[in-house]
């Protein structure tokens, strides 16, 4: 061979690697494990960039300072391909122009076909004024945990309303029992708890159309009344340890969130056969029905505006949050993770996870009835609120309605100021 036709054939090889090699996306994560995020890269380097041809680098984060990282980033155009975030926000940053409409980019049927795989109550959350910024990538709920041993030996059924439980609490006490709550209890978030009651009371926080506030409302109220006197009234604990107290079975019930399933699960193995997790207790309303909606909350995935390459983002995006990807990760967290479990957006994942089917099924159905924090400018001002309003009541000893007023005023003034403040956003939105 000569030199000339050896030069020209190492450059149509060279030419055909550089073609056939796709473009890079960079994903900044937040809040996982770093062994879950290598579980991710694995599956990345055996399914996906085989597939696509797609490289894709992650970083991970913690929670704390990553909303102001991403402002920063988009103040500076200097964003990843793929930003994670809560629910509100990936909706704060899409208002402020900061991650794209997926709607309106990819069309309605490729979002769509996304969608339709997660709980609808995290899309709701995500879809804002006619806009979808962003799909739900991981949740957490508020559910009821109850040592059925206990509860059995005592001729006592799981609660299904919070009026079960009221007729519970007397019969525990007189043995040195009780009901505890922990994630959204007194210590630990106490606004999540009672927005839960609020919600399932019909009422609300604030009207996320016109920015008023619902704190006033008699059915926000009465929500809210609910939630105070599980402490006040009928004398559920407003601190402990929780895992010891369902351990040792002085709260053979206990209100706390999706995770602690794995804790139990595997730190606690004397006590197999001896609980189960069930849906939170309901509120029964005007028509009959009981409402056992939860708080809900997780990570969610969005696309920046500055984003160098949008379309290989969205096809990650697709394969990331499908149901056999998500099916896989949802089973080899625990399996390469003892004592670990990733509860998904995805609802064939839960389905998938590798726990007693009665327990998938209890997941799923306290998941498909619960509805993420929804979208309003200011909602952090609010939420700090409603947590001072709960402290006002069981430490300052105010009544239900005297706290709230002074909630619903100082939420009425940081919704006038965050009105003004981001009035050329929303009316951007608006004419889109």
């Amino acid at each position: 061979m000569s030199k000339k036709v050896y030069l020209i054939t190492v450059f149509i090889l060279c030419l055909g690697v550089f073609t056939i090699a796709g473009p890079k996306i960079e994903v900044w994560e937040v809040g996982f494990a770093n062994e879950s995020i290598n579980i991710i890269k694995d599956l990345i380097a055996t399914d996906f960039t085989p597939k696509t041809g797609i490289e894709v680098e992650i970083s991970n984060y913690p929670w704390e300072g990553m909303f102001n990282k991403v402002l920063l980033a988009m103040a500076s155009n200097t964003t990843p391909d793929i930003i994670a975030g809560a629910p509100d926000h990936l909706v704060e940053y899409g208002v402020r122009d900061g991650v794209i409409d997926l709607k309106s980019t990819f069309g309605a049927q490729r979002v769509q076909a996304v969608e339709k795989k997660l709980y609808p109550g995290t899309t709701k959350a995500l879809n804002f004024r006619g806009n979808t910024f962003g799909f739900v990538e991981s949740c957490g709920v508020i559910m009821g945990y109850y040592r059925t041993d206990i509860l059995n030996d005592l001729g006592l059924a799981i609660p299904k309303t919070w009026g079960d439980l009221h007729s519970l609490l007397p019969k525990l006490r007189a043995r040195n029992m009780n009901a505890g709550w922990s994630y959204g209890g007194v210590t630990a978030g106490p606004e999540w708890g009672s927005y839960l009651m609020m919600k399932q009371n019909n009422g609300g926080w604030v009207d996320g159309e016109k920015y008023k506030s619902l704190l006033l409302e008699q059915k926000s109220i009465q929500g809210f009344k609910n939630y105070v006197e599980l402490f006040s009234k009928h004398g559920m604990p407003q601190d402990g340890v929780p895992f010891q107290m369902f351990q040792t079975g002085e709260w053979p019930i206990l209100m706390h969130i999706g995770a602690f399933y794995a804790n139990l699960y595997m730190a606690a193995p004397e006590l197999k056969g001896k609980w189960s997790v069930d849906l939170i207790p309901g509120t029964i309303r005007a028509d009959g029905s009981i409402s056992h909606e939860s708080f809900m909350g997780g990570s969610t995935l969005g696309i920046p505006k500055y984003a160098k390459n949008k379309e290989a983002a969205f096809k990650y995006l697709e394969w990331y949050l499908s149901d056999e990807i998500q099916s896989k990760f949802a089973k080899l967290v625990p399996e390469k993770m003892p004592g670990a479990m990733i509860f998904s957006g995805n609802i064939a994942a839960t389905k998938s996870l590798p726990i007693p089917g009665a327990d998938r099924q209890k997941f799923f159905e306290q998941l498909n009835v619960s509805n993420a924090f929804s979208y309003f400018p200011g909602g952090a001002a609010v939420q700090r609120e409603l947590n001072f309003a709960v402290h006002n009541v069981l430490q300052k000893k105010m009544t239900p309605e005297e706290a709230l007023k002074i909630a619903a005023k100082n939420t009425e003034q940081e919704l006038s100021r965050k009105q003004k403040e981001y009035q050329r956003y929303i009316e951007k939105l608006i004419k889109k």
